[in-house]
């Protein structure tokens, strides 16, 4: 397929602006947008993914054929498909997909995340490995559920903005982080849905990362162990090597997503017991952060496998290389304000920013969600220790106002990816 004569729209929220962009390279032309509007919107959500040169917004981006877009609905009828590389839009996607519509994206099977209570309940009911776990309802209630336990993890559904997932130790530990949850909620922590699940003790932590179809998967797989908001270590497999448990908890799943008419991003993470039980934590159904930054430059024909998708096909992906690793970027400047990024334009590509602006040639991240997150620098290469040593070489020369490389996390990464190797074996 010739994509060079194909247009798409990507539907985004800013955190894949990067994702998109590398389409660029493929499709005669990308149209980006983010839904900015609200009763009193901001500059920011109405300024991700825009390129301005003395005032001016230019109708591209770094040279490419890409081009941030206001009314989304202006687009539809211009475009050859439509992605959604994130979730919260799965309504949309079906109600294009009805009307005739090319759509690449989770599709209903967006509620595999966002719902994760009723995700484990449907675990439960076909059999698979589902830890000990509670629902609780109100937040004066969470309180004195958790005042005699320990060990354990606090979820919330759908909401990310809230809090993200924590671990309980015991309660006067905790205790800072349940009262900050009530003062930030408010009246809403009365009728706000906790999950608390227990511990598990893994011999290894590893998953699937990759695209499925109808609960179908491709021949081949990028497969690796994250670093939590530091780093990930992949490379890839026949999907055949990948190890029991997680084909395992891919197969068992497939009914659902085939339900669903799924046709996107997916990544698991299942931890595996003593015992050889093969616990499935919380199904990512979007493009993976972690590592959708690897694939930008280790998938070669990442253009024709969404294609593909929207086609409600799925094709395996050509590597470039057969490992890929890396480092994530933080700055606790960012948590108040947006960030400035510089850095040489040789290392543009292994640089993966979020929520991205950019003026006169210089680069920002804006702040949006009140985290530290600025990006991720990425190699590809014949080995671990190669891609590594590459990520090091570009953190050097990439500056900002407290910029944080997650360097030390490599080495941690390429020793969980080791474990989970020997696991296999």
């Amino acid at each position: 397929m010739n994509l060079k004569d194909k247009t798409i729209l990507c539907v985004d929220n800013g955190l894949f602006f990067e994702f998109c962009l590398k389409l660029s390279d493929f499709f005669k032309k990308v149209y980006y947008y983010v839904e900015w509007k609200d009763a009193y919107p901001g500059m920011a959500k109405a300024v991700i993914g825009t390129e301005w040169k003395n005032g001016k917004q230019l109708d591209t981006f770094d040279g490419k054929p890409f081009e941030r877009v206001e009314n989304l609905y202006d687009y539809l009828d211009k475009v050859d498909m439509v992605f959604f590389p994130d979730v919260y839009d799965g309504d949309m996607q079906q109600f294009l997909l009805d009307k005739g519509m090319s759509v690449a994206g989770s599709m209903k099977g967006e509620e595999l995340e966002l719902e994760r209570w009723d995700t484990k309940q449907y675990f439960r009911r076909i059999g698979m490995d589902v830890q000990p776990m509670q629902r609780v309802v109100g937040i004066d209630n969470l309180h004195n559920y958790l005042k005699d336990k320990e060990n354990k993890w606090i979820k919330i559904s759908k909401f990310r903005k809230t809090f993200e997932t924590f671990h309980h130790k015991r309660y006067e530990l905790s205790r800072p982080m349940l009262d900050k949850i009530q003062a930030d909620m408010g009246p809403m922590g009365q009728i706000a849905e906790f999950i608390v699940e227990d511990n598990i003790e893994a011999v290894v932590e590893e998953g699937f990362d990759g695209y499925t179809v109808d609960g179908k998967y491709p021949n081949y797989a990028f497969a690796g162990t994250e670093i939590k908001d530091a780093a990930f270590a992949g490379k890839f497999f026949r999907y055949s090597d990948l190890s029991e448990g997680v084909r395992e908890v891919n197969q068992q799943m497939a009914p659902l997503l085939r339900e669903y008419g799924y046709r996107g991003f997916f990544s698991t993470e299942v931890r595996t017991t003593k015992d050889g039980k093969h616990y499935s934590i919380d199904p990512c159904c979007r493009l993976g952060s972690p590592p959708n930054e690897v694939y930008q430059e280790i998938y070669a024909n990442i253009g024709d496998i969404i294609w593909n998708l929207g086609q409600g096909k799925i094709i395996d992906p050509v590597p470039t290389a057969k490992f890929g690793m890396e480092a994530l970027i933080h700055a606790d400047f960012m948590l108040n304000t947006h960030q400035a990024v510089h850095f040489p334009e040789e290392v543009r590509e292994k640089i993966k920013l979020r929520n991205v602006l950019k003026i006169d040639g210089k680069y920002y991240t804006l702040n949006l969600h009140g985290l530290p997150e600025v990006g991720a620098i990425v190699a590809v290469g014949n080995s671990l220790e190669d891609c590594k040593k590459q990520i090091e070489e570009v953190a050097e020369v990439v500056e900002g106002h407290g910029l944080d490389v997650k360097i030390d996390a490599l080495d941690k990464a390429i020793e969980e990816f080791n474990k989970m190797e020997k696991g296999k074996q």
